[in-house]
């Protein structure tokens, strides 16, 4: 246990813990069976890191020496979205079916507040026949909360307003996004939506609503824009259902609370995700001083750009709003070919789109997953500077390429996560890098140095649920509430037998225990770590 005045010492930003770790800053290996921090140099920041791992129903707080100053706990594994909040509560998803059809990789479908000292003041449930939460969501600066949600559309539906028939095998599942107000402690208002169903384009039928060329037209969705540029094989398949299963061993695919072979969606499809999450959009962030909303469709390879300053009206629309388009795409950043544009592809993939400030005006980090790149499959953490400006916004006419400001790709290890992870500009001008499937934190300088590197060790252990540092308790799984399978193991029915064809072993592996879907840098004076000081130091672990 820490003292209370290395706990002051930390507040004050003076800390700077040691560690065993490797001198060189360019070697970024770990040694085989090695957890904790690894690695804390000069030029390291202060504060805390927030972790979830995605098979845990605990939050912790981690100090630089990896030591715990502060966790949560639930009856809910999470949902794939954490906020320490200023006055030191939790905000947080929670891995929960409801009376929701929809079952994928992300799924949420329970929002909570959980207080410093562990009461649960807000507990809301969005999972129900018509939309259920997943992936992130986004505390604004008037308390309430933005939140990504799965919405149903029928094949016929989908069909009638220009989806292609030889796509439309069931129900599809297109994302909103809806601004929530607390009330009480199990309450919400939806105050403010944006529905992406209502801003479509499509070049199929004439006769159909929203007829055009998307390239014409790249303010809008092309209904098709995921059609593939050729059939799937038989190989194709094989290896998209080992993904799912390792996915699941790693706590993140959907499905872990039904039986082996998954219900029925809307439409009378298979309730897993796959074809029907059209978009899985599975990050959100809000910039206060433009009032822009930023939403990563991972489908598409891209981050769309939408306008919080319109009416829900006017979010519907093509009008209205601080930059007159309505809910129309304002920008869109990562895959012209989504909309038939030129330019070239930046984004493959993408995860934790989040605002950031830059020389001359507005930029936005991300982690750039990187399946399917050309040369081979590699991850970066990107930050762009955007075409934005104060008076003109994006402009009228078609997306601007953006400049790519910064780029790390690990130095002389080339990284690779195809699936969540995430990418945090710190204001100290470092980079806080997780590879979400390995529970693997990096703190990196503009040079690219690595001044801090950490492998969380807590897991899950069966029946309670989580456990200590390495892993001490049992094996990994969810355990026997809502969030998991009785007796732990991945949700699904165990570990796969292998991994995708030609890639690494999957679920089940000694990574998975450990996955966590981001981390997240809280500096030293943030407001929501000053109970630090009064605590006496770090909880026992």
């Amino acid at each position: 246990m820490l003292s209370n005045q290395t706990s002051l010492l930390l507040l004050a930003g003076l800390l700077v813990s040691s560690s065993p770790a490797q001198e060189r800053a360019g070697d970024v290996a770990p040694s085989a069976g090695e957890r904790g921090v690894r690695r804390s140099l000069e030029g390291a920041g202060d504060g805390a890191t927030l972790v979830a791992p995605l098979r845990a129903r605990e939050t912790y707080l981690v100090d630089l020496a990896g030591e715990t100053l502060h966790s949560w706990s639930s009856d809910w594994t999470p949902g794939n979205s954490a906020y320490l909040l200023e006055d030191g509560s939790l905000l947080r998803c929670g891995k929960d079916a409801g009376s929701a059809p929809f079952r994928g990789g992300g799924e949420g479908g329970r929002i909570q507040r959980i207080s410093w000292d562990g009461e649960l003041l807000w507990d809301y449930q969005l999972a129900n026949s018509r939309r259920r939460q997943h992936h992130d969501i986004e505390p604004l600066p008037n308390g309430n909360v933005l939140a990504i949600v799965w919405e149903g559309v029928s094949s016929e539906d989908a069909v009638a307003v220009g989806r292609d028939a030889d796509r439309a095998g069931g129900a599809i599942w297109p994302d909103a996004v809806v601004e929530l107000k607390p009330l009480g402690k199990e309450g919400a208002e939806v105050v403010w939506e944006w529905r992406a169903w209502e801003h479509l384009v499509q070049d199929r039928d004439s006769e159909k609503p929203n007829y055009g060329d998307p390239a014409e037209h790249p303010h809008r969705i092309d209904v098709n824009f995921d059609r593939p540029e050729r059939p799937k094989s038989a190989e194709d398949l094989e290896r998209e259902a080992a993904e799912q299963e390792r996915l699941r061993g790693l706590g993140y695919g959907g499905g872990g609370d039904e039986p082996r072979g998954g219900r029925r969606g809307r439409g009378g499809r298979r309730g897993r995700g796959g074809g029907s999450d059209w978009m899985h959009t599975n990050g959100i962030d809000y910039d206060p001083t433009t009032d822009l909303i930023a939403i990563s469709v991972r489908s598409a390879s891209e981050v769309w750009f939408i306008d919080h300053s319109t009416t829900t009206e006017e979010a519907s629309s093509a009008e209205g709003g601080r930059y007159g388009r309505g809910g129309d795409l304002l920008y869109r950043l990562g895959r012209p070919a989504s909309w038939r544009g030129p330019g070239e592809q930046v984004l493959f993939h993408q995860h934790d789109p989040r605002f950031v400030a830059v020389e001359g005006g507005l930029g936005l980090s991300v982690f750039n997953n990187g399946s399917g790149r050309e040369g081979g499959d590699r991850s970066t953490a990107d930050v762009f500077n955007l075409p934005f400006t104060r008076e003109g916004g994006f402009g009228d006419g078609a997306p601007a390429a953006p400049t790519l400001a910064w780029s790390w790709g690990g130095g002389d290890e080339r990284i690779f996560n195809g699936h969540i992870s995430g990418a945090e500009r710190l204001a100290s001008g470092n980079t806080l890098v997780c590879l979400g499937e390995e529970g693997r934190v990096f703190e990196v300088t503009p040079a690219g140095a690595v001044v801090w590197e950490y492998l969380q060790d807590f897991k899950a252990t069966g029946e309670q649920g989580t456990g200590g540092p390495g892993g001490r308790g049992g094996p990994p799984g969810a355990g026997p509430d809502r969030g998991g399978p009785p007796g732990g193991g991945p949700p699904g029915g165990g570990p796969p037998r292998g991994g995708p064809p030609g890639g690494r072993r999957g679920g089940g592996g000694p990574q998975s225990a450990h996955a966590i879907f981001r981390a997240s840098r809280y500096a030293a004076d943030f407001p929501g770590l000053a109970r630090l000081a009064g605590e006496g130091g770090a909880d026992e672990r």
